[in-house]
């Protein structure tokens, strides 16, 4: 083997990448931030299901990774906080089109074997 296949053995990429991405509700706050900026309190409308804490934890660790950032607003005495995609964040875009189009092989390919 290589060294650089001996560096990729032990220290994978691919897992480096996941694991920023991993979590139940980051790959979905990652979609709805493509097309525009979302206040927290629209995320959570928009994705039913979720705690206030679980989303702010998950959106805490995508803002450390530098893949969004949380602009603070204030209107009449209220703080609002806006996320939106990073320029680093965007070029994420692609390699989550790329996993979401083999996902959706992959469910297809599943589907015909059961």
């Amino acid at each position: 083997m290589t060294d650089a296949a001996d560096q990729k053995l032990l220290h994978c990429p691919a897992l480096s990448a996941t694991k920023v991405i991993s979590g139940k509700w980051k790959t979905r706050v990652l979609w709805l931030l493509r097309d525009r900026a979302f206040h927290f309190g629209e995320l959570r409308r928009t994705l039913p299901g979720v705690s206030a804490k679980v989303l702010a934890a998950q959106m805490q660790e995508l803002e450390a990774a530098g893949l969004i950032s949380r602009q603070e607003e204030e209107r009449d005495g209220v703080t609002f906080a806006l996320y939106d995609y990073t320029d680093y964040g965007r070029s994420l875009i692609p390699v989550l089109d790329a996993l979401g189009d083999w996902g959706l092989q992959h469910d297809a390919r599943a589907a015909t074997e059961n």
